[in-house]
């Protein structure tokens, strides 16, 4: 019973709906039945993507983490398969019990995503982080298409995302320079395949497949267009003069982060403000929402 909640991920899903509370919260200021239903949708998808990811990269999972459900031969492959056809299923029918057309069809596309990710993507550079930067930030759309209107929770999406897309560039530039320390182990440990789509070798060593200062300038316009996007609810008079209070260190803290990539390229401390600059900005949404 336990392996069918642990291949769930459940602090993963429990994430995930939260995003759509937020969301959700932030057009209706109140729980309501149907974000109740969109939080359910959310957790059952989500958990279907962690349990296809599972089923997919059992091989390496046998070497890397061998106690996880599906490779430890607690759950089946084909139990792990049944499993996720029922919670993708179940989690695309409850977005059509939210009466939003729009709901529904966020379902039914990031359901295909994430067994698209998992199969595909995963492992790919910008490409991947851009999969995931959107399966991540859509749960906010989710939650206030669920609530009757989109239009702050769209822009907290493009935020989110565009934060989330900057972080997930810097934390494979800080995964190459650990794979540089412990290049022998992770070649016997890591699934050729996987490690071949982000890097390549050459005669002065392991590299990222796209030049290392590409990846940063990525980064860094992601963060200067989501510092330019957040004064839009500001601007436009949908957020108020609380949510500017909070706004300005959120995206002072996002202009530092690029200067610290830039200058310093100290990829675990960029990686850290980026999360801390996200917390943030959730926060303004929410107070600015709020008061």
């Amino acid at each position: 019973m336990w392996a069918w909640l642990e291949v769930l991920r459940p602090g993963n899903c429990l994430m995930s709906a939260v995003s759509v509370a937020i969301g959700a919260f932030i057009v209706s200021g109140a729980p309501t039945a149907e974000m109740l239903l969109a939080a359910l949708a959310v957790i059952l998808i989500t958990g279907a993507g962690n349990v296809v990811n599972d089923y997919i990269d059992v091989e390496s999972d046998r070497i890397n983490r061998p106690k996880r459900p599906i490779p430890s031969g607690k759950i089946t492959k084909a139990g792990a398969m049944a499993f996720t056809l029922l919670l993708f299923g179940a989690g695309i029918v409850v977005s059509a019990m939210t009466g939003s057309l729009l709901c529904f069809a966020i379902a039914a596309v990031n359901s295909v995503l994430l067994v698209v990710y998992s199969y595909n993507l995963q492992n790919k550079v910008l490409v991947g982080n851009m999969a995931v930067a959107y399966l991540a930030s859509s749960t906010f759309l989710f939650g206030g298409a669920a609530a009757g209107d989109i239009t702050l929770p769209l822009l907290l999406m493009l935020l989110s995302g565009l934060a989330t897309f900057s972080r997930e560039v810097v934390k494979d530039l800080e995964d190459l320079q650990g794979d540089r320390k412990s290049f022998i182990k992770r070649m016997a440990d890591r699934v050729k395949a996987s490690f071949g789509d982000r890097f390549r070798i050459g005669r002065d060593g392991i590299k990222l497949r796209y030049k290392t200062i590409y990846a940063i300038l990525f980064a860094c316009f992601s963060l200067w267009m989501a510092v330019v996007i957040s004064a839009v609810p500001y601007l436009w008079g949908m957020l108020g003069d609380v949510y500017l209070a909070i706004l300005v260190p959120t995206d002072a803290l996002f202009i530092f982060a690029s200067m610290v990539l830039i200058r310093k390229r100290s990829y675990a401390r960029v990686s850290r403000l980026i999360k801390y600059g996200m917390l943030l900005g959730l926060l303004a949404f929410l107070a600015g929402a709020a008061f």
